[in-house]
């Protein structure tokens, strides 16, 4: 029997003066639902989490990090994986460009208070976490 293990990614809220960039996923990741999430990917065996970070702003947007922040650890278990995620707030310098269609549709910068409903259950417990300016974690 194979042993199964939770994985560990970062989530990564990018913020801009008063605003928060959400992605609308593609139907391989929204099971056909109008969903939105952040930019995140699994952390490789030895890398620090601020190399995880920018990594995946330079793979996802083709920018760079300039700022980051550890806000929230998050347990998910959509689409029948097991994640713990290290939800993270960060700035980059420039403007994202749609890299990666197989996973989002378009980038859109969102009003902190105006955050669409139809949001991915991670992506969800982070806002909620930067919003309360606390370090929090959802089980």
């Amino acid at each position: 029997m194979t042993e199964r293990h939770p994985k560990i990614n970062v989530d990564i809220l990018i913020t801009k003066k008063n605003t928060i960039l959400l992605g609308l996923l593609t139907e391989k990741w929204s099971r056909g639902k109008s969903m939105y999430g952040v930019p995140g990917r699994d952390i490789h065996f030895g890398e620090h989490i601020g190399e995880t970070v920018r990594r995946n702003i330079r793979e996802e947007f083709d920018c760079n990090v300039t700022s980051y922040k550890i806000i929230s650890v998050n347990a998910n278990y959509e689409l029948g994986n097991h994640y713990i995620g290290i939800g993270v707030v960060a700035e980059m310098d420039g403007e994202p460009k749609l890299l990666l269609p197989e996973d989002w549709k378009q980038w859109e910068w969102f009003d902190v208070n105006s955050i669409p409903g139809d949001l991915f259950p991670a992506t969800r417990n982070l806002i909620e976490c930067y919003k309360k300016g606390t370090v929090c974690a959802s089980e």
